[in-house]
């Protein structure tokens, strides 16, 4: 269904082991991971390392990564891909390193923008600047087509709560 504008949502990710079942419209499929980025010290004042390991205890303030990946499953390419996934409870949301066709929300997934343009309304007092504890779901959309067959991942970062 080339052209076909194909809607995809993530069921909310747990804090938990492996691969998680998500739900997907068409014949694609999408699966989320749960990461713990671990920081491995390096010696001559180097950064420290970055590895992410699937989680056995996470406590308040480890870093988290999800992340999504969509396997077209269809004989034709899947076009205007939406993905959507809301922000685990346990979680805030921190960055994404895949800022192509991205945007947040910070009202339930009605409306998407970036961070920095969105503010939340304070009762009796002006609208105050979103920030990262604000969000509540993540959005890429994707114009290009995944080619039958193919996967494309993309991933987001939160802090345990």
């Amino acid at each position: 269904m080339t052209g076909k504008a194909w809607k995809i949502l993530a069921i909310a990710a747990v804090l938990a082991m492996g691969p998680h079942p998500a739900a997907a419209q068409g014949t694609g499929a999408l699966t989320s991971k749960i990461e713990l980025e671990r920081l491995a010290p390096t010696t001559s004042g180097q950064a420290a390392t970055k590895t992410y390991v699937a989680p056995d205890v996470v406590v308040p303030g480890d870093r988290i990564r999800v992340t999504l990946t969509f396997t077209n499953n269809g004989a034709a390419p899947a076009a205007g891909l939406n993905l959507t996934n809301p922000i685990p409870e346990g979680l805030v949301y921190d960055e994404t390193a895949d800022p192509a066709g991205f945007a947040v929300s910070i009202d339930g997934g009605k409306t998407f923008g970036a961070l920095t343009g969105l503010t939340v309304p304070v009762s009796g007092a002006d609208p105050r600047a979103a920030v990262a504890a604000d969000v509540t779901h993540v959005r890429w959309l994707w114009p290009a087509a995944v080619a039958p067959g193919q996967s494309r991942s993309v991933a987001f970062f939160g802090r345990v709560r």
